[in-house]
Formats: structure tokens, C-alpha cells, sequence
């Protein structure tokens, strides 16, 4: 059941209105890839199960799927436009391997199953810049402490953001959180010592967008130490 009393992570639901083809995509595809909260998304026997949150348009989503053509995944996104967006892009053929959560990822993390996701990305979430917004930002303690469980030993979660005072509060949290290694990110929120995308991460297009607009990003992969782990 979802808690209507948790404070939205986003913002709107939906911006213009949407075109025939995104409509038709949304009205015909989406009931087709939409996840119900009762069920369990895929099979115990899937190989991989990889969870993204915040798709937008799904440029990143979409390239994962081309890459790693035995993965299956998660797309969490509340915004109409975007998963229309998404759904024009996805083939047909991998229906089977993608669900879409049309909710807040947080109404959705306590019927997941321990240990299931090897990789998690949290690509450029909503800053909410404002003093008075600061509680609806997505990556706090006590978002991690949902997500936690449901990763692997060894999962891996890639996050980024181009907001300095969020990669400020990212880095108070991730950086010391108990059982997780940072394997590449920048040493400080200063922008001066962000460096640019790692090889291997797809683009997305509020990426590009920030940096046509001269922001630095900051790219932050991290791991879950596994048992007798040492580092």
C-alpha cells in the first residue's frame, strides 16, 4: 500500500500536454511494463536486476538496455512526459526486461527483496534548491536505509548531480555510510575539483543541458562491501 503521507521527492506529474505518439505510448505500452506494487518485479532466476531512479527522459535507461542485453530493470519515474518519452524509445523486444514504477522509488523499496539489485543509479535528482524544499530531497540517511537492503554484496551505486550544496548533503551521506565504498568521486563539493564523466557512464540529456549552460557535474560511483571485505 502506498503511504500518501510521505513527502513527494518530485515535483509536477506532468508538464504540457502530450502529443498523439506520446499519449498512444503511454496509454498502450506502459500497461504493459508497469510494475504493481503486490508483485515481485522479476524472477529469482533473473540473471541481474538493475534499478534506476529518476529516468527523465530515459536517454540513460534506454542505453543500458542496448549494453547489457541480458539485464533486467527498474525504471522509477513519476513524470508523464518522461516515461511517454521513454516508451517511444523501447523495443518491443524488451518488454520482458524492463518495468517502470510510476511512483516515488520510496513506496516501492520495502517490497523488494533483499539482496536483488547489482547496480542503482541516481542520475541528476531534483535539487530542490530552496532552504524551505531541503526535506523532499531524495538522498538522505534515511533514504539509504531503505535502499540498502535490497542491494547486493558488491552492488554498485552511481550517482550525480551538478548542484553544488546537493553534492554537499550526497557526500555528508554517502561518503561515511556505513559498509560502502567510494570508488570514484570527487574529494570535496568544491565544482573545482569535479572531473568529468567517467568513461562508460551514457549521457543524459539534463547533463547536457547543464553543462551547456557552463555547470560542472560531479560523478560519484560507490560499492557494498561485501563479507570479509578488508577496505
Amino acid at each position: 500500500m502506498i503511504d500518501v503521507k510521505l513527502r513527494p521527492s518530485f515535483g509536477r506529474r506532468k508538464a504540457r500536454k502530450m502529443r498523439a505518439q506520446s499519449q498512444q505510448a503511454y496509454d498502450k505500452i506502459l500497461p504493459l511494463v508497469r510494475l504493481a506494487p503486490e508483485h515481485v518485479p522479476f524472477a529469482a532466476n533473473a540473471s541481474e536486476v538493475w534499478l534506476e531512479i529518476g529516468f527523465g527522459g530515459g536517454e540513460h535507461f534506454i542505453e543500458q538496455l542496448r549494453c547489457n542485453p541480458t539485464v533486467s530493470m527498474i525504471g522509477c519515474e513519476p513524470f508523464m512526459n518522461g516515461v511517454a518519452k521513454f516508451l517511444i524509445q523501447l523495443k518491443p523486444e524488451n518488454y520482458d526486461r524492463v518495468r517502470v514504477w510510476h511512483e516515488d522509488v520510496r513506496h516501492l523499496l520495502h517490497v523488494i527483496p533483499a539482496s536483488y539489485f547489482s547496480y542503482v543509479f541516481i542520475l541528476f535528482p531534483d535539487p530542490w534548491p530552496k532552504k524551505r524544499h531541503h526535506p523532499r530531497r531524495l538522498i538522505t540517511k534515511e533514504f539509504m536505509t531503505q535502499l540498502w537492503p535490497t542491494l547486493k554484496e558488491g552492488a554498485f551505486l552511481h550517482v550525480a548531480s551538478d548542484d553544488q550544496p546537493y553534492v554537499e548533503q550526497i557526500q555528508d551521506v554517502l561518503y561515511g555510510f556505513p559498509g560502502l565504498i567510494l570508488c570514484e568521486g570527487p574529494p570535496s563539493a568544491d565544482p573545482q575539483t569535479w572531473s568529468p564523466r567517467p568513461e562508460g557512464w551514457p549521457a543524459t540529456r539534463y547533463e547536457q543541458k547543464a553543462i551547456k549552460q557552463g555547470k560542472k557535474c560531479a560523478y560519484m560511483c560507490f560499492q557494498k562491501r561485501g563479507r570479509g571485505s578488508s577496505e
